[in-house]
């Protein structure tokens, strides 16, 4: 069977539409940047936004770091044309994350948030990611955890866990996709190659439950896990990004 990208995202996940929800999701990020690079909103910087969708993420940042240039990218063209159609700051473009369309050592930042399970080589998008950032650069980067038992695209359980050959044939038999498109990987597989590719880690996988008020984190669901979190001894915690739903990252190419 060949697969190929779901260049269609936006239009069938309706539940990725709540604007309240991507707005949520932008206010964690920029909460995650301001606390990892300290003066990262000051700087004169460019910043890029893989897998940008209609741009919420990107218009977030753009408003608020008002001496940054943002841009967008995506295989999406209805989500870009929702994108540009808002007017805001950041510039927006179509493009693989495999073949970014910008030269080396272009940005001081990139957001890849949520997409590396979407794409058909992973370790491609961190090379490409990789490769755009300039020397100190910085990148967010986040996505789900192969290993949580249910799988959050399709609210199945242990779907990740399977073969894919199983996972494809029980996608459609359960009527939600033609296939499974999503890639997700463990802790330990992520961590090796973002190592090889030569980032250093800052995981907040942990320390968003440590802190979830000062990361816009308000879901009671959230709240009650923080208070189990926050009970373990402090050396355990950082060991529940093996088991995390998602990973939440920040990356730094060195100089």
């Amino acid at each position: 069977m060949k697969e190929a990208y779901q260049s269609n995202y936006w239009t069938c996940w309706e539940r990725r539409k709540d604007p309240e929800e991507r707005q949520k999701k932008a206010q964690k990020i920029r909460s995650i940047l301001e606390d990892a690079v300290d003066g990262i909103g000051e700087w004169p910087g460019w910043g890029l936004d893989v897998g940008c969708s209609i741009g919420i993420i990107s218009e977030h940042l753009a408003e608020r770091w008002r001496s940054w240039r943002f841009f967008g990218v995506d295989i999406d063209e209805q989500a870009l044309r929702l994108a540009r159609s808002r007017g805001g700051r950041a510039q927006f473009c179509i493009g693989d994350g495999l073949r970014l369309p910008f030269p080396d050592e272009s940005f001081d930042l990139v957001i890849c948030a949520q997409v590396y399970e979407h794409v058909t080589d992973w370790r491609a998008l961190l090379s490409e990611i990789y490769r755009v950032l300039r020397p100190n650069g910085i990148c967010f980067f986040s996505g789900p955890n192969r290993l949580y038992p249910i799988e959050d695209h399709y609210a199945l359980p242990l779907l990740s866990w399977l073969p894919r050959s199983w996972a494809h044939r029980i996608v459609r038999w359960t009527g939600k996709a033609p296939y499974y498109h999503e890639r997700p990987v463990s802790w330990w597989t992520l961590r090796r190659a973002l190592h090889d590719q030569g980032f250093k880690i800052i995981d907040y996988t942990y320390r968003l439950l440590e802190e979830p008020n000062k990361f816009y984190m308000y879901d009671p669901g959230i709240r009650f896990a923080s208070a189990i979190v926050r009970a373990l001894p402090t050396k355990l915690r950082r060991w529940l990004t093996l088991l995390a739903p998602n990973f939440n990252l920040v990356l730094c190419k060195g100089g």
